[in-house]
């Protein structure tokens, strides 16, 4: 695992990213789905060109199922962005750069 992508497990949910003081970006994922991994890297790219003051995470949806069930998430990758514990914004899928910097740019306003 690389220090800019923390793992969550379903005890470290609450304590991670609800209680985060930054807004935190939570992929959900599934080990073997290529296109989480593609989002992975796009979303390191994203981390180390920019200093957004953002925390990263990452849930297996199969190790998390009650999360994944709590927050809906039907279809992954699934991103959600945290504020103060709260959904401020989402995106699915493999996205680009751009499109993580906007969402999580909505999510502040």
């Amino acid at each position: 695992m690389e220090q800019w992508l923390i793992e969550i497990q379903p005890e470290s949910f609450e304590p991670e990213v609800l209680k985060c003081s930054k807004p935190a970006l939570v992929t959900f994922l599934k080990k073997g789905v290529a296109s989480g991994d593609m989002l992975i890297a796009v979303l390191k790219r994203f981390a180390h060109e920019s200093k957004s003051g953002v925390a990263f995470f990452k849930i297996d949806v199969e190790q998390c199922s009650e999360i994944a069930t709590r927050y809906r998430i039907s279809k992954i990758p699934m991103t959600l962005v945290f504020i103060k514990g709260k959904v401020a914004a989402h995106f699915f899928g493999v996205v680009s750069a751009q499109k993580v910097k906007n969402t999580i740019e909505a999510a502040l306003r």
